[in-house]
């Protein structure tokens, strides 16, 4: 089967004990049904200990993603992650006893059109620094493995989904285009999304090969005066306040934004002046290239994912907001520390991913949200730019 991935996956590795953080902490682990059924059997003490912590979900519409998951303790930690950050179960029963999240994480599989696409998560301290680690643009590798794919596919599939592929990887390469700057490049890719949206409701994707690809400068000419990217900003806050919160960083984030840019009374002023500062320290220190890579992230891992909905623009706009969340909080976190490492880059990117990309609940609210609030509406995400 072809297998497809950004070449900096062929570099990652868990660090395990060694980790800043852990993959163990802050949202619900879920166990497949094949790693259920193993757990019931193991025998002695660790058995016992197995069974103890281990729930059923109770889920009388029957959506949840698996039947049962392990009962976390007060901090959110999985039973099973002793003091040193290892896995007593990976301890005692070896590698082939963890259950699918458990191996899988941070990696995600998607399969379409005949190949299976992987990507790593931000939300691991270790993808981060591979995803943020080089200034050139991310390069994807496809290559033949054993084995055989899961999803089975009809010609008709097949042919969407390369469709699919085609303009995912055009918009890949628009957001790449460092002829233009970020703001250009986000705009010309959200007008592109729009076309392409507008192929799949007239269901002819095959048009999607005829779209043009317009000058960035000319699709973002009208970008936002300051009061309107200030009313766009306190629009995204309330939404995004909203989201079920896993950690406490992330409250923590939002709470020094909402001080800074909502609670206090020259907050619009404030905001205009720190978009200010915060754009001239990325060009100065020649890291805009880094929201390029984030963009291309979101845009790797989701684009493609409109095969199952035919959403391809909800998934474009979740690019956009996620490159406005995560520049919103590095120009709030830059103006309080007085400077912004590449510590904290990898901090930042961490907090949001955990918060929206782990989150199926987060997703589909977000994903709703885009449909329906004003905020979102393509002309007001450009005036958000």
């Amino acid at each position: 089967m072809h297998i497809r991935y950004p070449v900096y996956y062929e570099s990652f590795h868990c660090v395990a004990g060694n980790c800043e953080d852990t993959c163990c902490a802050g949202w619900e682990i879920d166990i497949d049904d094949k790693s259920y059924e193993y757990y019931k059997n193991v025998p002695g003490d660790f058995g016992k200990r197995l069974r103890d912590n281990i729930q059923k979900y109770q889920d009388e519409e029957n959506t949840a993603y698996e039947s049962h998951g392990f009962i976390l303790k007060k901090d959110r930690r999985c039973p099973f992650l002793n003091q040193e950050g290892l896995c007593d179960l990976y301890i005692e029963l070896g590698e082939e006893a963890l259950c699918d999240v458990c191996t899988d994480t941070p990696r995600n599989f998607f399969e379409y059109g005949g190949e299976r696409e992987i990507s790593i998560s931000a939300s691991c301290p270790e993808a981060a620094r591979l995803i943020y680690g080089k200034k050139e643009p991310h390069v994807f590798v496809t290559r033949m493995e054993e084995g055989e794919l899961d999803v089975v596919e009809s010609g008709e599939e097949m042919a969407f989904a390369w469709r699919i592929r085609e303009a995912r990887d055009r918009a890949v390469r628009i957001l790449q285009n460092r002829e233009f700057s970020i703001t250009e490049r986000v705009a010309q890719f959200l007008h592109f999304s729009e076309e392409v949206q507008n192929c799949l409701n007239d269901n002819e994707a095959e048009r999607i090969k005829d779209i043009g690809e317009e000058q960035p400068g000319v699709v973002c000419h009208h970008r936002g005066e300051g009061d309107k990217r200030y009313q766009f900003y306190l629009g995204r806050m309330l939404i995004f306040s909203e989201l079920n919160s896993f950690r406490e960083d992330w409250q923590e984030m939002l709470v020094l934004m909402q001080n800074r840019y909502v609670s206090a009374a020259d907050g619009a002023a404030t905001y205009a002046s720190d978009s200010k500062e915060w754009q001239e320290f990325l060009l100065t220190e020649e890291r805009e290239y880094e929201y390029e890579h984030l963009l291309v992230y979101y845009a790797f891992m989701c684009l493609a994912r409109c095969v199952d909905d035919y959403d391809f623009l909800g998934k474009a706009k979740l690019c956009i907001v996620s490159y406005l969340m995560v520049r919103d909080m590095d120009m709030a976190w830059y103006m309080e520390r007085g400077g912004y490492t590449r510590e904290d880059r990898l901090r930042m990117v961490r907090i949001y991913a955990r918060e929206v990309e782990h989150s199926e609940d987060n997703l589909d609210f977000l994903a709703e949200a885009f449909l329906f609030e004003d905020v979102y509406r393509p002309e007001n995400l450009l005036l958000s730019l």
